[in-house]
């Protein structure tokens, strides 16, 4: 039995279900008027392997609290591996939060099949009562929704299914360090629509990035076309976003 903390805040939570099993074991949850939060919105997707990073960023972003992808057990996928796919973007998923400073208790990946309405009430408790206590979210996501629309990370983020052909080790040390940098990238954009035109070390006092790494990051972005020189100061040039 989970336990409820007594507190004005109510989360907002988004639960991402596989359309043939999570789902209708959601269903059969309210048909059993089995007890649950009201705090949960339910999105059905065909698979929980389907799942674009930018859902569950896009979902945060936008005001919820906490997310939830449920699908079919492993063995029991109607499209074979869509649940072990989804149990690998998981581990960016988490260490994106990880980066931008969000607990990973906010998003959670667990199998609920056609006949477990009791389990869907169950994880929908647990996760409305872990969410009383962290409090609302507060980092702001844009930066990262955007970072993982990009072209390099989108290509990375597709290698999932080729396992075991590729080193996992180097894979995912590998898709960390470009995940980092297209963020960081992101959050350079971010600040230049947001100030204007801004030199190197400007950029690098408000972004908290290194100002080695900043200037690696502005030379792809210009060779990309995605910003360009402003003109020149003392201190530097400008750099805005084309």
């Amino acid at each position: 039995m989970i336990k409820m903390v007594k507190t004005d805040f109510e989360p907002r939570v988004i639960a991402f279900c596989c359309n043939w099993r999570a789902y209708v074991g959601a269903d059969m949850a309210g048909t059993s008027r089995l007890q649950y939060p009201p705090n949960i919105r339910i999105i059905r997707v065909m698979c929980c392997g389907r799942m674009d990073p930018t859902f569950v960023f896009s979902a945060f972003s936008w005001g919820a609290d906490g997310v939830m992808i449920l699908g079919c057990h492993p063995g029991d996928c109607n499209y074979l591996k869509g649940n072990f796919m989804a149990e690998k973007r998981i581990q960016f998923l988490r260490q994106a939060l990880q980066h931008m400073g969000i607990e990973e208790e906010r998003l959670k990946l667990d199998w609920v099949s056609a006949s477990e309405g009791h389990k869907f009430a169950y994880l929908a408790n647990e996760m409305v009562g872990k969410l009383q206590k962290l409090g609302p979210i507060k980092p702001k996501l844009e930066e990262t929704v955007d970072a993982f629309r990009t072209e390099r990370l989108r290509w990375v983020m597709g290698l999932t299914h080729m396992e075991p052909k590729i080193n996992r080790k180097t894979y995912f040390a590998k898709t960390e360090e470009i995940m980092k940098d297209e963020i960081e990238r992101q959050t350079i954009i971010g600040k230049i629509r947001e100030k204007g035109p801004m030199t190197i070390r400007e950029l690098s006092e408000a972004t908290d990035i290194a100002s080695d790494r900043l200037l690696r990051h502005i030379i792809a972005l210009r060779k990309v076309g995605t910003v360009s020189e402003a003109g020149e100061r003392e201190d530097g040039y400008l750099y805005q976003v084309t």
